[in-house]
Order: C-alpha cells, then sequence, then structure tokens
C-alpha cells in the first residue's frame, strides 16, 4: 500500500520502455511483470511505486513527420506527463533510439541536446509542498543494429549514432550532475529485428537500474 513515505520513480521512454515484443511489430505487449518497469517494481518491492511511461515513437524533442504519429516529441509531453504524476522522487530517462532514425537526419549533438533539455525541464519543474525535485537517471538506449530485417528499413546509419550516444550522454550526465547507466554491453536488441529488447534483456536491464538506484532514493 502507497503511504507518504513510498518513493515513486517515472520511467519515461519509448517502446522499449512501452514493452514491444520483437516479433509483434507493435501488435504484441510484454505484460507488467516481463517488462522491465514492472520487472523494476517487483524487485524494489512496495516501498517503491514505478510508474510507466513509454511510447513507441517518442523522441527526445523531435516531431515525427508522419501525421499519424503525433505526440512523439517528449520534450512537448513531458510537463503534462510530470504534472499527472507528482511527487516524484526519481524521473528515469531511456530515450534516443527514435531520434536515430534516418527520416529525421539528426546528428548525435542535436539529439544529445535533446536529453539535456529533458533534463532541464524536469530540474525547473514546480513541485509539491514539502516536497523536492526528483533525481534524474539518464540511460543510454540498446544499440540498434541497422543490419537487421526491421531496422534496415528505417535506421540507415543509426547504429553508430546510437554508439555515440555513450559518450554524450555520460558528458551530459556529468554536466548536469545526474544518475548515467550505459547497459550497451550488457543489453540488446532482437538480432532479427534490430531495434527492440526481448524479455531477457528486460530482465537484465531492470537488475542494472535496480543495482544503480537502489542506494541513490
Amino acid at each position: 500500500m502507497n503511504t507518504k513515505n513510498t518513493k515513486r520513480i517515472l520511467c519515461y521512454g519509448d517502446s522499449n520502455t512501452w514493452g514491444w515484443i520483437p516479433s509483434g511489430m507493435g501488435k504484441l505487449r510484454y505484460d507488467i511483470n516481463k517488462r522491465w518497469p514492472g520487472i523494476l517494481q517487483n524487485k524494489l518491492g512496495n516501498d517503491y511505486e514505478v510508474i510507466e511511461e513509454g511510447l513507441g515513437g517518442r523522441t527526445t524533442m523531435f516531431d515525427d513527420p508522419r501525421p499519424e504519429f503525433s505526440g512523439r516529441n517528449a520534450f512537448t509531453t513531458l510537463p503534462i506527463i510530470i504534472e499527472t504524476h507528482l511527487p516524484l522522487d526519481l524521473v528515469i530517462l531511456m530515450l534516443g533510439t527514435t531520434d536515430t532514425k534516418e527520416m529525421l537526419n539528426l546528428s548525435v549533438d542535436e539529439i544529445t541536446n535533446g536529453i539535456r533539455k529533458l533534463i532541464k525541464t524536469i530540474k525547473k519543474f514546480k513541485t509539491l509542498d514539502n516536497t523536492i525535485s526528483p533525481k534524474i537517471l539518464i540511460i543510454v538506449p540498446p544499440i540498434v543494429d541497422e543490419t537487421a530485417n526491421f531496422a534496415s528499413q528505417l535506421f540507415k546509419g543509426g547504429t553508430e549514432k546510437a554508439k555515440s550516444l555513450v559518450n554524450s550522454y555520460k558528458k551530459v550526465a556529468e554536466e548536469e550532475n545526474v544518475l548515467y547507466l550505459d547497459p550497451t554491453n550488457e543489453i540488446f536488441v532482437n538480432k532479427e529485428e534490430g531495434v527492440h529488447m526481448d524479455n531477457n534483456n528486460h530482465s537484465k536491464l531492470a537488475e542494472l537500474i535496480y543495482n544503480e538506484i537502489k542506494d541513490n532514493l
């Protein structure tokens, strides 16, 4: 049961937070106990509330040019989502994969500036009485494999951009004094599809996040 001492964690991400099953083409979703936020909740226990806010195609701060993919700009929707879930003790950001799509034609610097703007949005957001601003954890998303079937259609040039986020996100985390996690040597996208994690990698990611945050909250 939630109490005033419950630690509240917002997980803000894209389809790899939503729980997209690689073989399902967006029509299949892992259940709550197989998605990394749900696994994290189970590991942390009843003193924590893990809140999922994953959406397929979400970018750091850029609009998808396709009309059917409106509302994917994280920078425009983050304030609404934060206010919806106040108070918060931690916000986890795992974004950047969608930004590496060929059609968006973004540089690593532009993507990194997007994650920085999200961090600054969280820092300056109003808090409720008797609460403090949440801590922030940025996570480098798993590296897309543009040679795989699904990824090859959308992510030409995306693999190298995704790899470059490892160091650029680390620099932002140091400059903004936020928590940082690079899981890219331990979690991987599905080999056939190239964009999304399978259940085993969701579990690995939850374990890495748990180890990162358990002493920071």
